[in-house]
């Protein structure tokens, strides 16, 4: 189940960017299992945008899901918001600028095949940026509650 649910993280990690969004700046340490220093065990906002970065370089490799992201979305644009969103989750002070996980995915179709292939990169990319299997775990449950909004098919 907790694979499952880490899986969820992933998707909304990169679906986050694909359309205009309206978020606010908040501290986001009240999502359970997230503590003060997440953020750092990242690399602080850096470290996080070469996370990020390494988890778009993955999808970009996947043919199960790269399609849907050359089809729907600017990924240079889905690195920056997806950076503010992990930032964000990660306790950082960022504005979020991007859609809700459900308006950025509705017309999508994302099935739980896909959504793991996501979450499948979000772990690589951590093993690329030296991150603890822990620390990656956390981020992706603390996105875990997306799932719902995500997978819609």
């Amino acid at each position: 189940m907790n694979r499952i649910k880490s899986l969820a993280a992933a998707v909304a990690l990169t679906g986050a960017a694909l359309l205009p969004a309206h978020a606010t700046e908040q501290k986001t340490n009240p999502i359970l299992g997230i503590d003060s220093a997440s953020l750092a065990k990242f690399g602080g906002a850096q470290g996080v945008r070469n996370w990020v970065e390494s988890l778009f370089y993955y999808i970009m490799l996947d043919n199960r899901i790269n399609w849907i992201f050359k089809e729907f979305g600017n990924v240079e644009r889905q690195i920056v918001l997806n950076t503010q969103l992990e930032q964000m989750v990660l306790g950082g002070h960022v504005e979020y600028q991007g859609a809700s996980m459900a308006a950025a995915h509705a017309d999508l179709g994302i099935t739980m095949a896909q959504f793991n292939a996501v979450v499948e990169a979000a772990y690589n990319a951590c093993e690329r940026n030296n991150i603890s299997y822990h620390a990656c775990n956390q981020l992706i449950n603390a996105l875990a509650p997306f799932t719902d909004d995500i997978v819609t098919r």
